[in-house]
């Protein structure tokens, strides 16, 4: 084996360095007209697809049915009592309903307390089981597809809450009892 000369060794090594550069060069060469031909398909897809129009639908809102009117989103029933919840499309104002189509309804909510099932007509029924723990609401959510009258379609989310009180016992309407005698007979 021979060694090689310092001059040897400096002159492999400016090689290696130009060949190098020369593969970061067409490297980016390459990085260019990648982004090139990204830029031109990004002004494609905005020239072949239109902007969606905004939503006509801006939420959607758990509506639960119940004896007394309830806040949007907050059930609270007891033990043994059932609720609808019909969830509702609402425009910008957050009343107003949008008449907007469901589809995709999902529910998510675990817990002891009740029981939640998604109806054909895209409704929920609520069944209260037992106390919620503590007293303390407990969370969930709901989604749907929401297809406006226009065509749009969104995807929308919307937490609840549920709480679960003892059931009322029935009020007693006995207050007393009294001997009630007939009359003696001579």
């Amino acid at each position: 084996m021979s060694k090689k000369t310092h001059h040897e060794e400096h002159h492999e090594d400016r090689h290696e360095e130009k060949v190098l550069e020369e593969i970061l060069r067409s490297q980016r060469e390459t990085l260019q007209r990648i982004e090139k031909v990204e830029h031109t398909l990004h002004r494609i897809e905005r020239e072949i697809k239109p902007p969606q129009p905004p939503t006509l639908t801006a939420s959607i809102a758990n509506r639960f049915s119940g004896e007394i009117p309830m806040a949007n989103n907050i059930l609270v029933l007891n033990v043994g009592q059932t609720s609808i919840d019909t969830i509702t499309p609402l425009l910008a104002d957050g009343v107003t309903p949008s008449g907007g189509t469901l589809s995709n309804v999902a529910v998510a909510f675990s817990d002891p307390s009740a029981t939640a099932v998604i109806n054909p007509d895209k409704t929920v029924t609520f069944t209260g089981v037992a106390p919620s723990a503590g007293g303390v609401p407990v969370s969930g959510v709901t989604s749907a597809t929401v297809t406006d009258t226009d065509g749009a379609v969104a995807q929308f989310s919307q937490p609840f809450t549920v709480l679960v009180n003892a059931p009322v016992p029935p009020s007693q309407l006995t207050q007393s009892i009294a001997n009630v005698f007939s009359v003696p007979i001579p």
